[in-house]
């Protein structure tokens, strides 16, 4: 893979049961192929995924796959409208509320101008860690511990990511699991009232959080990966359930997806408007085999979702992301403008990796410097090579930090992978000798 990042799968040992995880997105089963973009204006990721097994659970559990296949194993198109749609109700009855923010806790953020600033007017530049588990195991069909086994909600590694001068912390979610639907293992009350006990412990350590949707599916398919946007059936009521739970603490921002891509556009259709208002996609993301199923599905645009969260009463800073898997954010200005919803309160969600479209300072220069002119922009992953020498980082960090812009490495999982892994330990903090080493090197510089 020379332009663009792969989907690389890391080896997560836990309880004593190995997943095969991504970094920032879901693996496709060995042998299959992530078709490219059908947009002229699309630039798409791999053709090829690298060889890797699906996540626990190789098949979907009974009665939530709502494909069929033929002998060979082609998935057979389903009208959507025979898909057996739960109900986007809200969250269910007995939804944990938050403690109110703690004396540690972080003040609440919002946007001025270009920045971030807290309620006495300080700008805030976030810089953290994503740390996940919680948008996979839940769905996996295997645990009852949300965290599966992972020391996520422990007072050690908090205190480990602050050692390292980490201000923030991204959990990536599970929109079945939240909502509670879809046969998942861990669902309604259950998982909020985990996801909500790891807020309040994050923010009484200091730290900020973001809440990111990040997998998801349409209908009665099982959310057991990423699909290329928020979808209609389920997303909605996800956001409006997150934005009632978490609406009174603005040290929680909402990140509304974490990476919209458009590989199954319908004839005619705009990515950007897409992005904001919705579309048609034919084909939808399985986890599992047949990887895709082919059947026209609706999206949920992120005005949608943002009149969602305000509905609720929420006031918390919005993360909405570029497209081309969050990296290509050229066109996120204009058509926020003609599109977006106009919310003061939002800012450029950005995901930048070695080997994307956007990898080199012209890009930055080109595209992103003017957009940060104008807006917060909040790098919700990026990363490098585990064991080093680091390619990427040296330059991209110092850069962003010239820019004023904030984010955050995936990942603080002691995951056995090349790329993208900060930590040999999660509660001590022992950092990787690449890509570890280099990050808590950078932020404990920067005082």
């Amino acid at each position: 893979m020379t332009r663009f990042r792969a989907l690389r799968l890391l080896t997560l040992s836990i309880a004593g049961v190995t997943a095969a995880m991504s970094a920032g997105c879901s693996p496709a089963p060995a042998g299959t192929t992530t078709p490219r973009s059908t947009s002229a204006t699309t630039t798409a990721r791999p053709a090829t995924l690298e060889p890797g097994t699906p996540l626990i659970g190789t098949a979907i559990p009974s009665g939530n796959a709502p494909e069929s296949t033929d002998p060979a194993g082609a998935a057979t198109k389903t009208p959507l409208a025979s898909i057996a749609h739960p109900s986007p109700t809200a969250t269910p009855a007995g939804t944990p509320i938050p403690d109110p923010p703690s004396p540690g806790a972080p003040p609440a953020l919002h946007v001025e101008g270009n920045q971030l600033v807290d309620a006495a007017g300080a700008t805030v530049l976030l810089h953290g860690v994503d740390m996940s588990g919680t948008e996979s195991v839940c769905a996996q069909n295997w645990t009852t511990d949300p965290f599966g086994g992972q020391p996520e909600d422990d007072a050690a590694t908090f205190a480990a990511m602050r050692s390292w001068d980490i201000n923030a912390v991204r959990i990536p979610l599970n929109e079945d699991c939240w909502l509670g639907i879809n046969g998942v293992e861990i669902g309604g009350t259950a998982y909020q009232s985990a996801i909500v006990h790891l807020v309040n412990d994050l923010q009484a350590a200091g730290l900020y959080v973001i809440l990111d949707l990040h997998w998801s599916a349409p209908g009665s398919q099982l959310a057991f990966s990423q699909n290329p946007a928020p979808d209609e059936d389920h997303s909605p009521a996800f956001w409006s359930s997150v934005a009632t739970t978490f609406g009174e603490d603005g040290g929680v921002l909402f990140d509304l997806y974490n990476e919209p891509y458009f590989y199954w556009l319908t004839s005619g259709e705009n990515q950007w408007q897409c992005l904001w208002q919705g579309c048609t996609l034919t084909e939808y993301v399985t986890g599992s085999q047949p990887y895709t199923v082919t059947t026209n599905w609706s999206t949920a645009g992120f005005d949608q979702l943002t009149t969602d969260i305000r509905s609720a009463g929420a006031s918390n800073v919005i993360m909405a992301g570029c497209v081309d898997w969050a990296n290509n954010c050229s066109g996120w200005a204009s058509s926020y403008a003609q599109w977006g919803s106009d919310d003061a309160n939002t800012v450029v969600a950005w995901h930048s990796y070695p080997g994307e479209s956007c990898d080199t300072e012209s890009c930055w220069n080109s595209t992103i410097a003017p957009l940060a002119a104008d807006h917060p922009i909040v790098v919700g992953e990026t990363g490098d090579s585990s064991a080093g020498p680091e390619t990427f980082l040296p330059t991209f960090l110092p850069w962003a930090d010239a820019h004023g812009v904030s984010y955050l490495a995936w990942t603080w999982n002691a995951w056995e992978d090349a790329d993208d892994v900060l930590v040999t330990s999660m509660t001590d903090g022992t950092p990787t000798a690449g890509e570890g080493a280099y990050y808590q090197q950078h932020l404990l510089s920067l005082g």
